[in-house]
């Protein structure tokens, strides 16, 4: 879903300059008729993971396809990201380690921000996010080895930077490096997650001929006005956790699923074109706090913390880039209070996701709340509402 809304929302206007249109031209060469093209890329990677597998090596390789729009700067936000491409893409991938992660096939939705280096060069960086399905997930008897997914679907968060050659006004040559991750947000347990990281190479077809544009010049951008912001907002999803256990826990499958939800609120400052800083608070409250299973008479009894010891409440900072209407967040935190203080939960905490603003007031987002930098702890959906001066 959140990759889909890289392509719903690329097709608005910046938020920073919300109904402004431009000419044609804006700087640029003339617009073509058909801005549609096609992407075909391979990467040979390398996996990295957590644990060590017990099959095969650490070989992947990735075929994606990919039906995008070239932006023509007929409207602002165009210029301000040098003319960037959007679209759907499709990918299917293979592991050497086939018989414990399985065939996955995966869609996504993409970005391309290109930074013209000549006339016919370009870096491009590369956003990708999506849905990836027919993982072979954990089990403990036919699978026991593949903690790095517990589920047959996960979400695809990839990221890569290339050099693109303008062959011809509709051929362009590609090479770079990308890097992907997988993880499903700690919905099902065991949830390590997995990444790759390698080189990519692609070959773009437009459509119809295409002109190479140039860096707009700074006169023809809008002038960009820095901005307060103060947002207020909800999220959460079920989560799975996997609870101690008193005497005799051989045979006990630990792993629950609970609840998890939290609001937060934060002041934040759009101190240039692409970037924020904000500084906020989280309430949150986590169902599987005190989660605990115990043998009593040959019973299996689960337990856990009253519901007003779920709780806590943290502070963090971070900062959001600006794409458009869409933003990828980075925000780092810490539980100043809970209702249960365990060791072995850190107090310290991350956000990594993505906002996008359905509106100059609504947005929706889509986060993973981690700790320890990699481990995720439960899946952020939700909506807010911002006030900007």
């Amino acid at each position: 879903m959140a990759g889909l809304v890289i392509l719903a929302t690329t097709t608005l206007h910046a938020q920073q300059n919300p109904g402004q249109d431009a000419p044609a031209n804006g700087g640029s060469s003339a617009v073509a008729a058909n801005q549609w093209f096609a992407r075909i890329g391979y990467s040979p990677a390398r996996v990295v993971a957590t644990r060590e597998f017990q099959s095969g090596e650490n070989g992947a390789r990735a075929v994606t396809v990919e039906i995008g729009r070239q932006t023509d700067g007929t409207r602002d936000w165009h210029r301000v990201y040098n003319y960037p491409s959007y679209g759907v893409g499709f990918y299917a991938g293979r592991f050497d380690r086939e018989r414990e992660l399985g065939r996955p096939v995966g869609a996504y939705g993409f970005f391309s921000w290109p930074f013209p280096v000549s006339e016919r060069a370009q870096v491009t960086a590369d956003l990708r996010l999506g849905l990836s399905w027919n993982w072979h997930p954990y089990d403990a008897d036919s699978n026991p080895t593949n903690t790095a997914l517990g589920s047959a679907a996960a979400y695809h968060a990839d990221g890569g930077v290339s050099f693109r050659y303008l062959a011809t006004n509709r051929a362009s040559l590609y090479a770079g490096v990308d890097v992907a991750h997988w993880s499903n947000g700690a919905a099902k347990q065991p949830n390590l997650g997995l990444a790759i990281v390698g080189p990519q190479i692609g070959v773009r077809y437009n459509f119809a001929p295409q002109p190479a544009h140039a860096r707009a010049p700074r006169e023809n951008l809008a002038p960009f006005v820095p901005a307060w912001e103060f947002i207020i907002g909800a999220a959460g999803s079920s989560k799975s956790a996997v609870a101690a256990a008193g005497a005799s826990p051989e045979g006990i499958d630990r792993r629950c699923d609970f609840g998890a939800a939290n609001v937060t609120a934060a002041l934040q400052r759009h101190f240039y074109r692409f970037g924020k800083i904000a500084a906020g608070a989280d309430l949150t409250y986590d169902g599987a706090t005190g989660a605990r299973i115990d043998t009593i008479d040959a019973r299996q009894v689960e337990s856990r913390a009253p519901v007003d010891r779920r709780f806590g409440f943290g502070v963090y900072g971070g900062y959001e880039h600006v794409i458009a209407r869409l933003s990828v967040l980075a925000q780092f935190g810490y539980t100043a209070w809970r209702g249960v203080d365990d060791p072995e939960v850190p107090r310290f905490y991350q956000r990594f996701g993505a906002r996008f603003h359905l509106s100059e007031r609504l947005w929706g987002t889509f986060a993973v709340r981690s700790v320890k930098l990699r481990r995720a702890n439960f899946m952020e959906l939700g909506a807010g509402y911002r006030v900007r001066w």
